[in-house]
């Protein structure tokens, strides 16, 4: 009884004494044991034999798998790296223009081509707002061709037109007014250019009324007037308080402001606006907006990129 149960002890702490995880003691009665009894010692001799068989095929698979989940790996690796040079590529190609005056004017250029009114601009001033590259341009064979460009800041620091305003103006001496919104907030941008040393204020002229209503008789023109600092300028004025200045500065109640034009003044603060004035006929006259909400789609191209992408890694990171 006592050799049964000394024989299943030893039995049990065969594997632990092959693997020599066993204590100096423990290995010492083992080994005693051993010695003496033949049972255990075929037992150990088995076990050995089949640990060896054992070690060699494991070895191999294990190789094997070893190299499957590398190969796995490499593979949803090289998808993740492809899915992000596909989507910077597709991001790219519309964020792909530099604040340079050429690259801009070549960028406008490009973007009204397809378009009736298309201009070979020429880029005059440029202001950034929050992100937005605010742009006045002129038509380089109609100087009095001119207008605006909104293009939005990429994560590239690169920059996509968005929209354009093209006006035609009846003065060779240009300034221009554009009713736009900037970040929701209505404005006034003002371009001009081609200014002659006589001209020393510009003015923006309102059309007011004496009496609530739109009766001409009742017409009078109001005007916020700036001095002129440069021969090309560009300034954004915010409307609501453009038109409370205008309101401001009236000597009487007036109705109805709305802001119609622009005026030129010389030195002595007389209005000159009609020195400058050139003939127009209705066929060359340009007021136009240009807008492409479509390269919106380009967001949703690259939501696709993505999600077949991710479809990919996670099929080869899966077993």
């Amino acid at each position: 009884m006592n050799k049964k149960i000394t024989c299943n002890i030893v039995q049990d702490l065969l594997p632990n004494y092959i693997e020599k995880l066993n204590s100096d003691d423990s290995n010492a009665v083992i080994e005693e044991h051993l010695s003496d009894c033949v049972e255990c010692t075929e037992v150990y001799e088995q076990m050995i034999t089949d640990l060896g068989t054992a070690e060699k095929i494991p070895v191999i698979e294990l190789k094997f798998l070893k190299k499957i989940k590398r190969t796995r790996l490499l593979a949803a690796a090289l998808c993740i790296v492809i899915t992000l040079g596909l989507s910077y590529l597709l991001y790219a190609s519309e964020y792909k223009y530099t604040n340079d005056k050429s690259n801009l004017s070549a960028a406008i250029t490009e973007y009204t081509s397809p378009f009736r009114h298309a201009v070979d601009a020429y880029v005059l001033e440029t202001k950034e707002v929050d992100g937005l590259l605010i742009v006045t341009f002129k038509d380089q064979t109609r100087t009095n061709v001119n207008g605006v460009a909104f293009l939005n800041k990429g994560i590239n620091q690169r920059y996509r037109i968005i929209r354009a305003n093209i006006k035609t103006s009846e003065h060779s001496a240009v300034v221009q007014i554009f009713r736009e919104r900037i970040k929701d907030e209505p404005v006034y941008i003002v371009s001009g250019y081609n200014l002659s040393d006589e001209i020393k204020q510009y003015g923006l002229s309102y059309a007011t009324y004496k009496n609530p209503g739109y009766a001409s008789a009742d017409r009078v023109w109001q005007a916020v007037q700036f001095d002129v600092e440069n021969s090309q300028f560009f300034e954004i004025y915010p409307s609501e308080e453009m038109d409370a200045q205008v309101k401001r500065e009236s000597n009487e109640t007036l109705y109805n402001y709305h802001l119609i034009s622009s005026a030129l003044y010389n030195a002595d603060g007389i209005e000159i606006t009609d020195d400058f004035s050139i003939k127009v006929s209705e066929i060359d006259k340009v007021s136009c907006g240009i807008g492409t909400a479509e390269r919106e789609m380009l967001y949703v191209f690259i939501a696709i990129v993505v999600l077949i992408g991710s479809i990919m890694t996670r099929y080869f990171l899966t077993d």
